[in-house]
């Protein structure tokens, strides 16, 4: 299954690839270096009024150059909405300031850089901060024009001069301050978009997992009621036709054969018995239908002869060997409905011939094996015999679930079962559980 991405992933990938690292701050960081760096030269190859105060304007130059410089250790600061935004812009335009005031006054060509300092402020603070700092230098500036520069310079009045930066830097403030904001508003909407999506995506796939959840468990149910109907229906038709013979007026049973009856009957009873005690359990644990049951101690060779009078097959038909084999202890409930279920199978497919069934122990497994001399099943056709619903041949069971039904009980006893063609004709069903 392919991850879910998370939101803060969409909202990284909208961000762009440079949204986890300073990569851009240090670009500022190097354009405000190379202003100074700019001034300087200035200062070498400019007019001569321009170095009217050279020493300390060198002196303002070095304090700019670290203070750029310092930023590069921690180019977190340049940031927007950061507390140190409003610091920031105060020292550039202290230093932008002072620094117009020592190269020429209202006639510097550093006035200039206080463009930057606006532009830098519309990005690091809210519109209503940019206009103030705005207009706070602006005033500054026609302080400054108004008392510093050299007279013998021509050009427009000083007043002129400085009321002129003053409108334009708040036509800059405004333009630069609203184009942020209304980026900022964009990406917002962008993020806020994608969290949207990404909840109703989150909707989306937990409904699509309810809905495969419900659809399992009424699948289990019908599963449930299958399976059920299949175990119920042999040992219930058995008492019935036991009932029958014994109140059959007409037939006379012989002493014996009447209590042969009677001691199947009650067999058939405590089968059912212990099936809807495996039931109960499976209601009170909500535990799969083919519940691990009760491990008991039983005779293996009684098991085998009273699942297959379960099925009508008695010798000679029954052709049972199990050699000096001890009672062993295992889930006698889930082996008995096992070999119910591939003894009826075997006398059903079996044509009439005898079914031979071999029991033999390994160790701590038990091996059962059920041969019949039915038609058989080709090779490639063995590994469906347990599919459910799957009939293989011309005469396998109608619901198709007998096998499949073994083959869930014999896995949850921790156990195998495999088929093979047997030599001479017909199938070869294997049996291995573990006992304790």
């Amino acid at each position: 299954m392919v991850g879910r991405v998370r939101p803060l992933d969409r909202i990284r990938s909208a961000l762009g690839p440079d949204a986890d690292d300073y990569g851009l701050a240090g670009l500022v960081i190097t354009a405000r270096i190379g202003v100074v760096t700019s001034i300087a030269v200035l200062l070498v190859v400019g007019p001569p009024w321009v170095r009217e105060h050279v020493v300390a304007t060198a002196a303002v130059l070095v304090a700019a150059m670290l203070y750029s410089a310092a930023f590069l250790l921690n180019p977190r600061v340049e940031v927007r909405r950061t507390r140190y935004g409003y610091l920031l812009t105060a020292i550039d335009s202290a230093f932008t300031l002072t620094l117009t005031a020592l190269t020429g006054g209202v006639h510097s060509p550093v006035a200039v850089v206080m463009v930057l300092v606006v532009i830098a402020s519309a990005a690091r603070l809210t519109v209503a901060g940019t206009l103030l700092i705005t207009v706070l230098l602006g005033a500054a500036y026609v302080v400054l024009a108004l008392t510093t520069g050299p007279d013998a310079v021509e050009g427009p009045s000083r007043t002129l001069q400085g009321v002129w930066w003053a409108v334009y830097l708040l036509f800059i403030a405004v333009l630069g301050a609203g184009l942020s904001a209304l980026a900022e508003r964009e990406q917002r909407s962008r993020l806020r978009a994608i969290l949207e999506a990404e909840a109703e995506h989150a909707a989306a796939e937990e409904e699509r997992d309810l809905r495969a959840r419900l659809l399992r468990s009424y699948e289990a149910q019908q599963d449930g009621l299958q399976v059920l109907l299949h175990e119920f229906r042999t040992p219930v038709a058995s008492l019935e036709a036991l009932a029958r013979a014994l109140n059959d007026a007409s037939n006379k049973l012989s002493e014996p054969d009447r209590e042969a009856g009677l001691q199947l009957a009650e067999r058939h009873a405590r089968h059912l018995h212990d099936m809807l005690d495996a039931l109960g359990d499976v209601a009170l644990s909500r535990r799969p239908t083919f519940s691990s049951g009760r491990v008991r101690r039983v005779d293996v060779a009684e098991l085998i002869t009273a699942a297959a009078d379960a099925v009508g097959l008695q010798p000679p038909r029954l052709r049972l060997t199990t050699g000096d084999l001890d009672p062993v202890a295992v889930n006698a409930q889930g082996l008995q409905r096992i070999l119910t279920n591939l003894l009826e199978n075997a006398s059903r497919h079996g044509r009439g011939e005898p079914v031979d069934v071999t029991c033999a122990r390994d160790g701590d497994e038990l091996r059962i094996a059920i041969l019949d001399r039915g038609p058989g099943v080709p090779d490639g056709s063995l590994g469906e015999l347990t599919a459910k619903y799957v009939s293989v041949g011309d005469q396998r069971g109608t619901a198709g679930l007998g096998l499949w039904i073994v083959q869930q009980i014999v896995e949850t006893m921790g156990g195998r079962l495999t088929f093979s063609a047997r030599d001479g004709g017909g199938l070869a069903a294997t049996v291995s559980v573990p006992t304790n």
